[in-house]
């Protein structure tokens, strides 16, 4: 758990001295929302959505990010579907290393395809909201590493404000469970905040 811990904190501060030697790419997801299974084995039995705010300190070839959310999760084959629901927030640190929503140019221009392709590294606690919890549900809460890979479209509009298309695999060592998501962030690009569009 250390070496993830360190190798996390590693990224982090490359990334980020990275993006102030070349100026740091600003983008704030507000928000991203997604449809989400927390374990691709159990599908059938806990599917949901959620919604997250993150902040993100990038390059073209990666970002580190934080923040946080929360996800809703039901039993679609239980009878009593009301009492399946599951609300879970959490808090995330992450890096990402490949491409980080740029087009082939990295160059600041409209009208343009662009893309993200990731390997993702994080840490992830889950904050268990109910007073009772069968226990081997409860293992899932708390902080956990995480390893992942994103893939995101979108088409730059304008310079300030754009919607990406996401899909998100994550897999938890310790637990041993791939989760994955669908969905879609609206960002904004801080480093063109009050300028003209």
């Amino acid at each position: 758990m250390h070496k993830i811990i360190f190798t996390l904190a590693t990224l982090v501060t490359a990334f980020s001295a990275s993006a102030q030697y070349s100026g740091p790419r600003l983008f704030w997801d507000i928000p991203s929302i997604y449809l989400t299974t927390p374990d691709a084995s159990s599908i059938g039995t806990r599917a949901g959505a959620g919604a997250e705010t993150v902040f993100n300190v990038a390059t073209f070839w990666g970002t580190s990010r934080i923040g946080g959310g929360a996800t809703v999760t039901i039993d679609p084959s239980s009878d009593d579907i009301p009492n399946t629901f599951i609300t879970t927030p959490y808090l995330l640190l992450e890096a990402g290393a490949g491409i980080y929503r740029s087009n082939g140019n990295q160059c600041n221009q409209t009208n343009q395809n662009a893309f993200t392709a990731m390997a993702v590294l994080g840490l992830r606690y889950d904050i268990s909201t109910r007073a009772l919890i069968l226990a081997p549900e409860a293992e899932r809460y708390g902080l956990h590493y995480v390893v992942g890979a994103e893939l995101g479209y979108f088409f730059i509009r304008n310079m300030f404000r754009n919607t990406e298309v996401v899909v998100r695999g994550n897999y938890f060592p310790q637990l041993k469970i791939l989760s994955a998501n669908l969905g879609f962030k609206v960002f904004l690009n801080m480093r063109e905040a009050g300028r003209g569009r």
